[in-house]
């Protein structure tokens, strides 16, 4: 982990290690008498296995920022063919009066042949700005906008496992496209989808890096991916769902089958409403009326992040009475004290119906739904298309004003009575007065 500013002051000779890595090349060494040093450690001489200390300056003088950049600095000295002792001259500014004294001639040689590489632009603190650093920077801003955990690893743990073991602790400025085309590349083919939003995401935290440190050079991560890699063809992959006409089967076998009966009445939900998984697991009881027939969620929890009501059916609101009978005066209606979440896992459901079908998720119930709405012919789209959360373009929403709740109800109605055959669930209130 790098180091930060509290860590540097807070270390002490003899407790902590003699020198404490930052990462990049850069340690900061602890003395006796209390001072503080940055390091880099270098080879001796190109080619040498022999490595020697570099010492970059001061703490506080030299504040950490300044270190990272002289450092990665050092390294570039270093990687064109200086010695140690040439770097030194170099750090020290007396290469250009007296280059003889630092390795003879090397010393303008080896300028010379930096010169005409390409030019690194920017401040050196801002030239020191790592992948890592900038990474976590641009996740800390990606975060808020995301809509549930599953997202939110998905959006770091692919930077964390495919990008920053190669490259996270290069300096902004010094990756090159040829870099991340050979990071990316063991899994393009093999992992499309992921390497390509793999790729989009390193995209956004270099354009991050590059306006918050103001670095004038081109996004490494923005080039054309046929040409660096080649054809690839993308098999999009979806949810695996039930036909229309298995449903009936489905809604009986969950109506007899043996489960926890929270899992059962969840999943008796996701099925009536067409809702995604997480909607129904985090549904409170306050946004719930079941007098009206209306259940709303939170703008948060939708992945349009707006909010989103649903006309109950006359089943669904026997499932959600009997989700009192199990919770009440509990604020979800899936509370579950017992997991981080406070609420039945999405394991629990997706468990559940893979005993129907092995392949089956809850997802996939929403496409079975609007198959259904699609082949009756007696639906209009936007109805449909509400009923599912859909967002609908700029320009149709522009001149949308009415969620299309009355028209949901009969669309609704009418699902609930083809999956259930027109019954109603079984009442627990009922069960628990004859137990």
């Amino acid at each position: 982990m790098p180091l930060t500013v509290k860590q540097i002051e807070a270390a002490r000779f003899g407790v902590e290690k003699e020198r404490l890595s930052d990462g990049g090349g850069l340690y900061l060494r602890l003395f006796p008498n209390g001072a503080k040093r940055f390091q880099s450690q270098v080879a001796r001489a190109p080619g040498s296995k022999t490595r020697g200390w570099v010492t970059l300056g001061q703490y506080p003088e030299m504040s950490l920022k300044a270190a990272r950049g002289l450092a990665a600095r050092v390294h570039t000295l270093a990687e064109d063919g200086l010695s140690i002792e040439a770097i030194r001259c170099e750090l020290d500014g007396t290469a250009q009066t007296a280059p003889d004294a630092c390795g003879s001639v090397t010393v303008q040689a080896k300028r010379s042949q930096r010169q005409s590489k390409a030019k690194r632009t920017a401040a050196v603190s801002d030239n020191a700005v790592l992948l890592r650093d900038a990474a976590r920077r641009w996740f800390e801003n990606k975060r808020p906008t995301l809509s549930n955990g599953k997202h939110i690893d998905q959006n770091w743990n692919t930077i964390a496992t495919y990008v920053l073991p190669q490259l996270g602790d290069r300096p902004v400025v010094e990756i090159k496209r040829r870099e991340v085309v050979e990071a990316l590349r063991p899994i393009w083919h093999a992992k499309n989808t992921t390497a390509s939003r793999t790729l989009g995401r390193l995209r956004e935290i270099i354009e991050l890096a590059r306006l918050e440190h103001d670095l004038e050079i081109a996004n490494p991560a923005d080039f054309c991916t046929r040409t660096a890699f080649g054809y690839s063809a993308r098999r999009t992959e979806h949810h695996a769902a039930l036909a229309p006409e298995e449903m009936p089967e489905f809604w009986h076998w969950l109506q007899d089958t043996t489960c926890d009966e929270n899992i059962r009445i969840a999943t008796q939900l996701l099925v009536l409403t067409a809702k995604r998984t997480g909607e129904v697991r985090f549904a409170e009881w306050s946004l719930i009326d079941i007098s009206r027939g209306i259940w709303t969620s939170r703008d948060s929890r939708m992945k349009s992040r707006k909010t989103h009501r649903v006309p109950l059916s006359r089943q669904a609101k026997m499932v959600l009475d009997n989700a009192v009978v199990l919770s009440a005066g509990k604020r979800l209606v899936f509370a579950k004290r017992s997991t981080a979440s406070g609420t039945i896992s999405e394991n629990a459901i997706l468990g559940l119906v893979k005993r129907f079908k092995p392949d089956l998720t809850g997802h996939g119930f929403r496409a079975s739904f609007k198959t259904w709405a699609r082949l009756q012919r007696r639906y209009d789209r936007d109805a449909v298309e509400y009923a599912l959360a859909h967002v609908p373009s700029k320009l149709e929403e522009a001149y949308m004003r009415d969620d299309l709740l009355a028209e949901r109800a009969e669309l609704m109605q009418d699902w609930a009575d083809y999956v259930t055959g027109g019954t109603t669930p079984r009442c627990l209130r009922e069960q628990f007065v004859e137990t």
